[in-house]
């Protein structure tokens, strides 16, 4: 299925099936497991700066699951292209790019990040609601950047499915930095909005502006998603620079 545009544009995002062949999509697992295994054996510094362990994230964002159930489970691996390089391949996804250059209306993009975020069976945290612009990690000064969610298991309702409240995005970009500044928080119910259901290989685009989060996963089914920092060439950026930082999305 093509990009939506107008859809991404009324929504606030949108979302891209069959965008990934299904030789590169099981590449993308193995590659991930091998990120994984060269970042547990980094030192601890190293570690601190890429990986966030379940253990040692707040209890309730697990539905109360405790530190000592999860073992050493990894929720964010960071700077995801400086432990597997290959994952560059998506910067030329063609449906990735063409998806891209639609939404920010330029064919001057660069990456930002990438890092693989992992929702576990039953105890996957919940991701409170706010939005990506302005964010405390690497931000444009304004809003031409979108993210993209490489979904490599899918995602369901019940698997703790990013939801979206739709249209949420319609603010200029002042108010988003002065309610960041202001530190407003969203109080919604963890399934307000709209859940982006979609299925492996699928992409999920989503704009800095709308408001979204997404509930814990309680079902049996492991839920990894990789995710993409993507915006126009030339923006000041802000915060910490990975290995991707700068370069191209081409075909």
């Amino acid at each position: 299925m093509p990009f939506d545009l107008q859809r991404y544009e009324s929504c606030g995002y949108g979302v891209v099936r069959d965008a990934v062949p299904a030789d590169l999509l099981a590449a993308m697992g193995e590659w991930l497991a091998s990120a994984e295994k060269a970042a547990r054996q980094c030192s601890a510094a190293e570690q601190a700066r890429d990986l966030a362990y379940e253990k040692d994230l707040p209890d309730a964002g697990r539905k109360g699951v405790s530190a000592t159930e999860v073992g050493d489970a990894i929720f964010i691996l960071g700077d995801l292209c400086r432990y597997a390089p290959q994952f560059s391949a998506l910067l030329r996804l063609p449906a990735l790019v063409h998806a891209c250059t639609l939404a920010l209306r330029s064919t001057e993009l660069i990456a930002h990040f990438m890092n693989a975020t992992t929702k576990h069976p039953r105890f996957g945290r919940a991701i409170g609601w706010h939005r990506d612009f302005p964010n405390g990690y690497l931000s444009g000064t304004d809003s031409r950047f979108l993210r993209v969610m490489v979904c490599l298991d899918g995602m369901a309702e019940h698997g703790g499915a990013t939801r979206f409240l739709p249209g949420s995005h319609r603010v200029d970009d002042g108010y988003a930095i002065a309610e960041k500044r202001g530190g407003a928080k969203h109080p919604y119910a963890a399934h307000h909005g709209v859940a982006a259901e979609c299925g492996p290989g699928d992409l999920v685009l989503i704009h800095p502006k709308v408001i979204h989060g997404g509930p814990a996963n309680t079902c049996d089914v492991t839920r990894r998603n990789v995710i993409v920092q993507a915006g126009v060439a030339g923006m000041e950026l802000v915060g910490e620079q990975e290995a991707v930082t700068g370069w191209r999305l081409t075909l």
